[in-house]
């Protein structure tokens, strides 16, 4: 399966309300509530990705889109964003009940998201159907604890292998929203950082979502090497004035 065979996460699509730094504090908590029918197979994808909850349901649709042209009987029946005490994403989970599960079905799954995201520390749980109707645990909110879906499963679902995958490095452009001075903030335009990071990285990674928090903005970005998407970037970000004061963490 190659890339161009799922297009996600859209640079254009995602910069239609991207500003600097929006003063307000997300505390929402993600919660998932999957309801899988008696002879159907539940598989929960941890993805070790920050995204937004557009961009992961430009994700998903994606994923559908692919299940459908390969005759896999597949529905997504929960998931979300696992959020830390800022209220930004650390990882991100999707449900997924499959009429039929095999090691084909499985490899298929896993081929999609290693051919679109799937950074380094990412998994895939098969829970075996049972005999009686499953709800799959609510993902609770589990602050910076990197938790995930390996809580115990609900009775009545017999928790079956885990699968680590996950091949991609990722790089946090944390901008500061606070510290520079207010001319900066009006004269530059982060959509600018955006559309220049995506141009450098051609190749090697792109910027795959964002967060905006109370006094900084993040571009998620995820690729081949940590190292090498740096040594694209810094020389812009060394020199743009809306990136001044800001820094780049390893995310993935």
């Amino acid at each position: 399966m190659n890339n161009k065979d799922a297009s996600v996460n859209d640079p254009a699509a995602m910069l239609d309300n991207l500003e600097i730094v929006v003063p307000k504090l997300n505390t929402a908590t993600a919660q998932a509530d999957a309801i899988v029918a008696n002879d159907e197979t539940l598989v929960v994808v941890n993805l070790k990705a920050k995204l937004r909850p557009e961009d992961q349901g430009e994700l998903e649709d994606a994923f559908l889109d692919v299940c459908e042209q390969l005759n896999l009987h597949a529905n997504i029946v929960g998931g979300g964003s696992l959020l830390d005490d800022n209220g930004e994403s650390f990882e991100s989970v999707i449900e997924i009940a499959l009429a039929e599960c095999n090691d084909n079905i499985i490899d298929h799954i896993i081929g999609f998201f290693e051919s679109t995201l799937a950074p380094k520390g990412s998994s895939l749980t098969i829970y075996q159907p049972s005999a009686s109707s499953i709800d799959s645990a609510i993902i609770q909110d589990t602050a910076v604890e990197n938790t995930a879906l390996d809580s115990e499963a609900e009775p009545g679902i017999n928790a079956g292998r885990k699968i680590h995958f996950g091949h991609q490095e990722g790089l946090g452009l944390y901008l500061n929203g606070k510290d520079l001075a207010p001319k900066i903030y009006q004269k530059y335009d982060i959509r600018h950082v955006f559309d220049k990071c995506n141009s450098l990285l051609k190749g090697v990674g792109m910027v795959n979502s964002y967060w905006q928090g109370y006094s900084e903005t993040a571009l998620y970005m995820y690729g081949d090497s940590y190292e090498q998407m740096v040594k694209r970037i810094e020389p812009f970000v060394s020199t743009y004035p809306l990136c001044n004061k800001s820094k780049m963490v390893k995310i993935a």
